[in-house]
C-alpha cells in the first residue's frame, strides 16, 4: 500500500530510523566534543625522553662492551691458533670455508623448493 505522497510504509520507517541514527551520532559526537582532553606539560614528555635517551646509552655501552670483550676473544683465538698451530689453523679455515658452502646450498634449495 501507498499513501498520498507515493511512499510506502517501509520507507517511512527507513527515513525515520535514519534520522534517529545521524541524530544519535550528533548527539554523540557533542558528548565528545564537551569532555575535556588533558595533555600532560612538556616538561614531562622532555624528561621522559631524556630519561629514555640515558637507558639506552646504558644499553649501548653494556652491547659494546660484551662485543669489544668477544671479538677480543676470538681474534686472539684465531692469532694464537694461526702462529702456535698453523696446521690447525689451515684446517679450521677449510672446514668454516665447508660449512658456509653447504649452509648457503641449503638455503638455496630451500628457497627454490619452497616458492
Amino acid at each position: 500500500m501507498k499513501n498520498q505522497k507515493g511512499v510506502s510504509p517501509a520507507h517511512e520507517q527507513l527515513d525515520k530510523d535514519f534520522l534517529e541514527t545521524i541524530s544519535a551520532i550528533n548527539n554523540g559526537l557533542e558528548k565528545l566534543d564537551s569532555i575535556d582532553a588533558y595533555t600532560p606539560d612538556v616538561k614531562w614528555f622532555e624528561q621522559m625522553v631524556l630519561n629514555q635517551q640515558e637507558i639506552q646509552k646504558k644499553k649501548y655501552r653494556r652491547e659494546f662492551g660484551w662485543f669489544f670483550l668477544s671479538a677480543l676473544l676470538i681474534l686472539s683465538a684465531v692469532l694464537f691458533t694461526l702462529l702456535e698451530l698453523p696446521q690447525i689453523f689451515f684446517i679450521l679455515q677449510a672446514a668454516a670455508v665447508a660449512v658456509t658452502v653447504f649452509f648457503s646450498y641449503k638455503g638455496v634449495q630451500k628457497q627454490v623448493d619452497g616458492r
